[in-house]
């Protein structure tokens, strides 16, 4: 008995997926804003998890659903001047850039003022 309901327990389990979206064909912000409430979603107790995994499921469908496709890749907006030279400072700091890698991106950030 207890293995029948296991094995049931499962196979329902299985069919409330996500694993039929793909995110990376929809829009970056609005498709990590329906993965976190997915998470949270799933993240609540519940008394009948397996009805609240398929509600979860059912809402992020709905809402990749209703986010829009993703459109060519454009870089972000750049930050302020004095924010973008601050983080090009701490990536030197910490060793993540080179002395010219520094003064070329500092050059081009001032530049572009």
């Amino acid at each position: 008995m207890k293995k029948t309901l296991l094995l049931s327990m499962l196979l329902l389990a299985g069919c409330a997926s996500v694993a039929d979206i793909d995110t990376s064909k929809l829009d970056a912000n609005c498709a990590q804003s329906c993965t976190a409430k997915y998470s949270d979603c799933l993240g609540k107790f519940t008394l009948f998890p397996l009805m609240a995994q398929h509600q979860c499921t059912d809402a992020m469908h709905l809402c990749a659903a209703a986010c829009p496709a993703r459109t060519a890749d454009v870089p972000a907006p750049a930050g302020s001047t004095p924010q973008r030279l601050a983080d090009l400072s701490d990536l030197y700091k910490r060793g993540l850039i080179t002395k010219e890698e520094y003064n070329s991106k500092r050059a081009e950030i001032l530049k572009g003022m």
